[in-house]
């Protein structure tokens, strides 16, 4: 039984203060994968991944690299746990320009992708958070998700709520 944290990178990981941080500093802020990760925003996801166990799914727009390359990062980066997996690209041109811009689910992008995900490889998920800086989820994975700040990243209260939400205990 698996735990799974679908995870965006930018504004999750990759944070608007680290890119100032960079800025001030001089230190040039991008490696062969595009730019690197705030370390304190890292930290926080190594806690998360430490306390419960959690497999990685990327849901981030990164993932159009391919899972091979996010894995590669992954290990060249020596970024804390696995992954294992991408979440599909659902949002097809003509769904797009044939969608209700009223009907909120409709636009649920990542929603759907995390949706489709779940419903092809989620027979052995027990539990599993979602950890993006846009809400656009179903209304169903409201319970999973936690919306994170851009300028900074996965906080200490934030990995709190996902450790919470993966050890299936009450965030409210």
């Amino acid at each position: 039984m698996k735990k799974i944290l679908f995870l965006d990178f930018d504004g999750v990981l990759n944070t608007e203060r680290h890119h100032e941080h960079c800025y001030e500093n001089d230190i040039a802020p991008v490696d062969r994968y595009g730019y690197a990760f705030d370390p304190e925003a890292v930290a926080n996801l190594k806690r998360i991944i430490d306390e419960t166990g959690a497999d990685i799914v990327v849901s981030s727009s990164w993932k159009f690299w391919g899972l091979s390359a996010m894995t590669d990062m992954w290990e060249e980066r020596n970024l804390p746990g696995k992954i294992i997996g991408i979440t599909p690209n659902t949002m097809s041109d003509e769904m797009l320009l044939n969608a209700n811009l009223e009907d909120w689910d409709a636009m649920a992008g990542k929603g759907h992708e995390i949706k489709e995900w779940l419903s092809k490889n989620g027979k052995d998920v027990i539990q599993y958070a979602i950890l993006d800086d846009v809400c656009d989820m179903l209304p169903d994975q409201q319970d999973h998700f936690v919306q994170i700040n851009p300028v900074v990243g996965i906080t200490e209260e934030d990995a709190e709520k996902v450790i919470a939400i993966l050890k299936n205990l009450n965030t409210q």
